[in-house]
Formats: C-alpha cells, sequence, structure tokens
C-alpha cells in the first residue's frame, strides 16, 4: 500500500482505539464495533461474506466467523485492522486501485457521529486522494435522473444522467463530495445548486453502493 494508504489505516485505527467499540457511527444500527467487524470482514474474509445472509454449512461458517470478531478484545480488532488484508488477500490489490474511498468514508462514518467533530483540515488528509476517491466512486454511486456537476477546490467532475434535462451542481471539499456522493448528505457539508427541477430529479434518485 501507498504511504497514504497507511497514513489513513493509522488514523482510522487510532480513531476506533481511541473512541471504543460502543461509539456511535453515522451508520443506522452501527456502533463502532459493527463497523470494525464489516472492515474485518471484508478485508480477511472476503469470501464468506456472501454466506452471512445463507443457509447450510456456508453460512452457518460464515456467521461463526462474524460471531468470533464480534466477540473479539477490542484492541486485537484494532490491531488486525492496522494490520491490514495482507500481501496474498485479493482485497489488497482492490485497495490499491479503489484508493482511499472505503478508508476515508469509514472514518468519517464513525468521526462524524461523535459530538462537536469537524472537518479534518487539509494536513491530515490527502485532498487529491479524496478527490480521485471522488471521481471513481461517484459514477457507480450515483443513481439520479439528473446531471450532476461536482465542483471541489482542486476541479470538476460530471456524473449522473448524461440525457437528462435537468442539472445540479454541488460544491464541496472532495471528502464532503464523496460522503454526498454515497448517501451520507446529513453529514456532507456541501452546497446544492439548481433549479426546482433538478433539485426534484436528484430527490427522486437514489445515492450509495
Amino acid at each position: 500500500m501507498s504511504p497514504t494508504h497507511l497514513d489513513e489505516r493509522e488514523a482510522l485505527a487510532a480513531s476506533f482505539f481511541a473512541l471504543g467499540p460502543a461509539a456511535p457511527t453515522i451508520l443506522p444500527g452501527w456502533d463502532a464495533r459493527e463497523l470494525m467487524v464489516h472492515l474485518l470482514l471484508r478485508e480477511r474474509h472476503s469470501a464468506l461474506v456472501p454466506g452471512l445472509r445463507m443457509p447450510g454449512p456456508y453460512g452457518a461458517r460464515a456467521r461463526a466467523v462474524e460471531g468470533e470478531l464480534r466477540a473479539a478484545d477490542w484492541e486485537t480488532l484494532v490491531e488486525r485492522l492496522r494490520e491490514g488484508p495482507g500481501r496474498l488477500s485479493p482485497l489488497g490489490a482492490v485497495d490499491r486501485l479503489s484508493g482511499l474511498a472505503e478508508q476515508l468514508i469509514h472514518h468519517e462514518d464513525l468521526r462524524r457521529a461523535q459530538d462537536g467533530w469537524e472537518p479534518r483540515g487539509p494536513d491530515a488528509v490527502s485532498q487529491e486522494d479524496a478527490w480521485r476517491a471522488v471521481r471513481l466512486m461517484a459514477p457507480l454511486t450515483l443513481r439520479v435522473p439528473v446531471r450532476v456537476l461536482l465542483v471541489s477546490p482542486l476541479g470538476g467532475a460530471r456524473v449522473g444522467s448524461r440525457t437528462a434535462d435537468a442539472s445540479v451542481r454541488v460544491h464541496g471539499e472532495p471528502v464532503d463530495l464523496l460522503l454526498w456522493a454515497t448517501g451520507r448528505e446529513r453529514v456532507a457539508r456541501v452546497r446544492v445548486h439548481g433549479d426546482d427541477a433538478g433539485r426534484r430529479a436528484l430527490a427522486a434518485g437514489g445515492r450509495g453502493l
């Protein structure tokens, strides 16, 4: 992984450790432990993830591993996250291709659920990497019948429907645009500009994976 990946992973692990397993997240029904279990299942046991809702031995094995993670010591889980998926894991390659998207998103899922949170400054997160993550993720997560121009201090990106008549512009810092594009508008500090038709079309669509 690149140094930036390692920096963000370390920052996420530090936040998990400092806040503890019962800390809230912005994800409905998920505390910090649920978010940690999700991340570790994805990174270390990705082949079992589809089995969590399936019957039979495959499903039983997946749920057993999930239960082991839920019951594990918090410090142990933090260290596993800090170590990463490992070079032999297929998720190692995915992480390199997807940039910091998942780490950034889930770190903010945790951070922005805490009282008094403030955005991290440019010295704490790579805006260039966040902007690359926006351009990678937004075409996959925005399912809206409207043309959308995402505007950041680093440039613009056109996403959404290419054939729609209506259009909107969404302005914000790269991390906030990433959160907005993945359905986290409640905590994303963005500004949406557009006429009534554009706003209605935006509201009629969906965001998120």
